[in-house]
């Protein structure tokens, strides 16, 4: 009966030792995973400090208020400056004046929340005035009210591919051109027969194109070749309508012009029709059955 109210402190103590331990062992257990979430967040910041300063492309955190934040390397090696001049500058003064206005629209949806990200292809001015041709992506960071913060930048520098395209798409002009030229000249072959006469034999069909070249073809020959005679001939040739045949006609009377002889040979009897119909005036061509009679005729004329 004395020893109970000795007992009764004893154990009440043991509970408090207890409880402290046990305060202890989670204060422990929460300062340990607080040191590993900070050493995660340290190695998180390394690996982004690491991959920011050796990208090998530009990259640069910018606000509306202060301009750069930060930007790598990187970016100040793509267009010649050093970290100092870089930061004297800004994205505007660092486009090519003539493609400031590209993503002016997309900006501001994306300082206003309604993009959040853009990317596009325009021209940066270098420090010593060369032009780069870059890739740009802008991402948009928001503060948790959804206002709008600051933005990531991603500048590419894609001279060399914009440059390598623009090779293929000069040769493929040129390939295309010199396509031109072949079926230009097949379908207006201009033949030197001797010495001063030129014939010009036309076989399928004839658009006002083709027309028109046979014009230019026809009159650059009698220059190059100093020609005092021109057959055209168009045995070949089953149907011209009106505006086809009126411009043969042209180019037949312009070739007198630079004074040489025009002789139109082969005229079938639709393509007659539409000469009469049309009232075209011949005056000034020699009209003959065949490209033969015309070729002697010509020579007769040279002769005399």
């Amino acid at each position: 009966m004395d020893k109970q109210p000795t007992q009764q402190p004893a154990l009440e103590a043991d509970a408090d030792v207890g409880s402290l331990r046990q305060r202890i062992a989670d204060l422990e257990k929460l300062v340990q995973t607080q040191a590993e979430e900070i050493a995660a967040a340290r190695a998180d910041a390394l690996r982004y400090r690491r991959y920011f300063d050796f990208a090998q492309i530009g990259m640069t955190v910018t606000s509306l208020e202060t301009g750069w934040i930060e930007f790598n390397q990187q970016l100040c090696e793509q267009l010649g400056y050093t970290p100092e001049e870089l930061k004297q500058t800004n994205w505007v003064g660092l486009t090519h004046p003539d493609d400031v206005s590209l993503d002016m629209d997309l900006f501001d949806k994306l300082v206003r929340g309604e993009i959040q990200r853009y990317s596009l292809d325009k021209r940066f001015m270098r420090k010593d005035g060369s032009v780069m041709y870059g890739n740009i992506l802008i991402q948009g960071v928001y503060r948790p009210d959804g206002s709008f913060d600051h933005i990531f930048g991603f500048l590419h520098d894609i001279t060399d591919r914009w440059e390598n395209e623009q090779e293929r798409l000069a040769l493929k002009q040129e390939i295309i051109d010199a396509q031109k030229k072949a079926l230009r000249e097949l379908s207006t072959p201009l033949i030197p027969v001797a010495e001063h006469v030129l014939v010009m034999p036309l076989v399928g069909t004839i658009d006002s194109i083709r027309a028109q070249a046979v014009l230019e073809v026809l009159l650059d020959g009698v220059t190059r070749y100093q020609a005092r005679m021109t057959i055209l001939d168009i045995t070949g040739v089953q149907v011209m309508d009106g505006e086809v045949t009126n411009a043969l006609v042209q180019a037949a009377q312009a070739v007198s012009l630079l004074g040489a002889q025009a002789i139109l040979t082969g005229i079938q009897p639709r393509i007659a029709k539409t000469l009469v119909d049309l009232q075209a005036d011949l005056g000034s061509v020699m009209t003959l059955s065949t490209v033969r009679e015309g070729i002697s005729y010509a020579l007769r004329q040279l002769r005399r």
